[in-house]
């Protein structure tokens, strides 16, 4: 059976979420829309579509705690919002685990997730995560939406995501993994480990 994968949204972390969301708006032209509170992870988002079944995700602590928790914790401590992590969609998670499994890696998951729209609405997914390798978040997330509709549909309409890349100093060793997790994503040599999305009018960038 052929994996099937594609690129499914871009987290673009930010110490707090209004400071990310009038980042963005400021560079893309348009606002991305409150989306809502992670529990178990300590953050809230905002989301903005950019066409192609692809989306932006602003992802910053959760307002209102007493105590920072979480990934929460993690993207307070980011001095400017940059692009952090990425997720891949496929519907078939089982197969995305076999294929890393022979490929060395350790899948770890599905592990349910959820969130509460503002409106109220619950929000499901599954996430598989990738591990047993040193190349943090530049090996994505993989995440099944399931019954729930696609937040590139239900989120305001941005400018479009030309191409998304990746630098790392070893380029090679990262592109045989994404060969082998069927993610056709550009991959090339520099001393600098980053994240390049080319977007109409804009580029973001990060770690």
């Amino acid at each position: 059976m052929t994996l099937r994968v594609a690129l499914d949204h871009l987290l673009f972390g930010a110490p707090d979420l209004d400071g990310g969301v009038r980042e963005v708006t400021a560079r893309l032209g348009v606002a991305p829309a409150a989306g809502g509170v992670h529990p178990t992870m300590g953050t809230a988002n905002a989301l903005l579509s950019l066409g192609g079944g692809v989306y932006l995700e602003v992802l910053a602590p959760a307002p209102g705690q007493t105590e920072l928790r979480g990934f929460g914790r993690e993207l307070a401590g980011l001095e400017t919002p940059a692009i952090v992590n990425w997720a891949a969609q496929a519907s078939d998670l089982a197969a995305v685990a076999a294929a890393a499994t022979a490929a060395g890696l350790v899948p770890s998951g599905p592990v349910p997730g959820s969130r509460r729209t503002e409106a109220g609405e619950l929000l499901e997914w599954r996430m598989l995560l990738i591990g047993g390798h040193d190349f943090g978040t530049f090996v994505p997330f993989f995440i099944d939406w399931g019954a729930t509709q696609h937040p590139s549909i239900t989120s305001p309409a941005g400018p479009r995501l030309l191409r998304f890349s990746v630098t790392h100093p070893r380029a090679a060793e990262l592109s045989g993994l994404y060969g082998a997790l069927a993610l056709d994503i550009e991959v090339a040599e520099g001393a600098t480990p980053r994240f390049t999305a080319e977007i109409e009018g804009a580029i973001l960038t990060g770690p």
